[in-house]
């Protein structure tokens, strides 16, 4: 009786060692902390409801598809990977407002507002 727990937990054990160490868990890709595989990015999260009419009067309704886009402002590097928005295909007028940006309260009705967040993807458009 003994004999037969010691050898079922040592059967268990020899199973359990195998399980930890493959390339992918559970389908998700396996990040360690050694600095070797960066750790996955977040989606976006775009800041507030965009309607197409709304933006419309500042050209901002063309825009929406880019919603979520990686932002590249002028002579910066592509993104490796991922959809970008070059700011060399924006029409003038507009705003780039980064993350925790300071926002005047001059108000122009042809300009659209463009807003990033950390990764400089797009989380917001509106006109003024």
């Amino acid at each position: 009786m003994i004999i037969g727990r010691l050898t079922l937990s040592a059967l268990a054990l020899a199973l359990l060692a195998g399980c930890g160490g493959g390339p992918s868990r559970g389908g998700y890709p396996y990040v360690r902390d050694n600095g070797m595989v960066p750790a996955p990015v977040a989606p976006p999260v775009i800041r507030q409801p965009v309607v197409p009419e709304m933006l419309v009067q500042c050209r901002g309704h063309v825009l929406v598809p880019a919603l979520g886009m990686y932002f590249v402002a002028r002579g910066q590097d592509t993104p490796p990977s991922g959809q970008y928005l070059r700011e060399e295909n924006l029409t003038p007028p507009y705003r780039i407002l980064p993350p925790r940006a300071i926002i005047t309260k001059e108000f122009s009705a042809a300009r659209v507002n463009v807003e990033l967040d950390d990764q400089r993807r797009i989380i917001g458009l509106y006109c003024g």
